[in-house]
């Protein structure tokens, strides 16, 4: 993971040049799969430079993002949002979230620092509530073991959809 949290590091100032498009088709796919009214507080897990935050402005968005693409998001201003710059694996939270996202980062992380991430994401999710993770296809991560609701694919990744 360390390997990861570099290389973002070395591009965060081009991510978004490079990455936004592909970020945009997914968020959008995930978007319509939602009732989005209904979700009130938001953590995203590997928030990059907070392009979904954008999506999301009427919100309570935690972000979770350990590399300096967190700068990037901090310096959109975007209201609503918390920016924490650590590994999910090592955050703990007393508060449980409407939607859970983590878009494109499993295959960033080792095995085991993989199914701790996972781990947090149902942990902090709301009964009730929804998570959405992505993978890249390329990975061959399946997560079909913890019974999505739905799968679909957008861009390069596979997206599976799960209730608490």
């Amino acid at each position: 993971m360390e390997d990861a949290v570099e290389y973002y590091n070395a591009i965060a100032k081009s991510y978004e040049k490079l990455y936004r498009d592909e970020q945009i088709g997914k968020i959008k796919f995930i978007l319509k799969q939602l009732n989005i009214n209904k979700i009130k507080t938001v953590l995203d897990i590997g928030a990059g430079t907070g392009i979904l935050e954008e999506f999301l402005r009427d919100k309570k968005i935690v972000a979770v993002e350990p590399s300096k693409l967190s700068e990037e998001m901090v310096r959109k201003g975007l209201e609503n949002v918390k920016v924490v710059r650590r590994n999910i694996e090592d955050i703990s939270f007393d508060e449980r979230f409407d939607l859970v996202v983590c878009l494109t980062t499993l295959q960033d992380l080792n095995e085991s620092n993989r199914e701790a991430c996972i781990k947090k994401a149902f942990e902090f999710c709301k009964e009730g509530g929804t998570i959405v993770i992505s993978v890249l296809k390329a990975s061959r991560i399946d997560l079909s073991y913890l019974k999505p609701f739905a799968t679909g694919e957008a861009e390069n990744d596979i997206i599976f959809f799960f209730n608490k």
